[in-house]
């Protein structure tokens, strides 16, 4: 475009130039030579009028399309600008959701920590009970075992009793003898025995329940 302009100045001016060379050629021109000059003089102000139209018309749609340009990028940057407070937000809330899901899964874990914990005692706990309501069982069937053996003992010793104070009396019949006492001492010997066992597996029996009161926990 520089280079248009530069050979449409430079044309004007050679054009000028040769009229004047023409002038001074000739001080007196025929009026024929005059009436052509003022044709060319005429056509060049016509082509350089229309130069500088061309030349304002192409300054003004430069002007219109650079304005264009401008509000154009303006707009575009006006965009980007919005995107990028779009973009900071969702960034900000994306953090701060990720911070939240940061703190429920601390909280989680610790539930599940404190869970597994609960659950691994009352697994423990239950395995324990079944043990002890296991020995619970079996030493209320000894008690009652042994109860049964005190009462027999009984009963055999009090077959030996009347005949022993008989005996001891001197009222008794021929038969009763020292041996008859011997067999009740015997058989109480024997009484006292399975008394003895039957207050220790009631004792134990009494551990066991304090121990079951304590370790096993009543449902409230």
């Amino acid at each position: 475009m520089a280079s248009w302009k530069l050979s449409l100045v430079a044309g004007l001016v050679v054009g000028g130039l040769l009229t004047t060379a023409v002038w001074h050629r000739s001080p007196s021109p025929s009026p024929e030579e005059f009436a052509e000059l003022q044709i060319k003089n005429k056509q060049l102000t016509t082509e350089k009028a229309a130069v500088e139209l061309k030349l304002e018309q192409h300054q003004t749609q430069s002007a219109l399309e650079i304005e264009q340009l401008r509000t154009e990028l303006k707009a575009t940057q006006q965009v980007i600008d919005d995107q990028k407070i779009q973009f900071e937000k969702q960034i900000a809330a994306l953090t701060t959701e990720q911070k939240t899901l940061v703190v429920k899964k601390k909280k989680l874990d610790t539930q599940v920590v404190k869970l597994t914990s609960t659950a691994e005692q009352q697994k423990a706990v239950l395995n324990n009970s079944k043990v002890l309501y296991q020995q619970q069982l079996e030493l209320q069937k000894q008690i009652n075992a042994a109860k049964l053996d005190v009462k027999k003992a009984q009963q055999v010793a009090a077959e030996f009793k009347q005949a022993c104070d008989e005996f001891k009396s001197g009222t008794g019949w021929n038969w009763v003898s020292q041996a008859d006492c011997d067999k009740y001492d015997a058989r109480l010997k024997v009484v006292e025995d399975e008394q003895a066992q039957l207050a220790a597996l009631e004792q134990e029996l009494d551990s066991l329940n304090q121990r079951i009161e304590i370790e096993i926990p009543r449902p409230k």
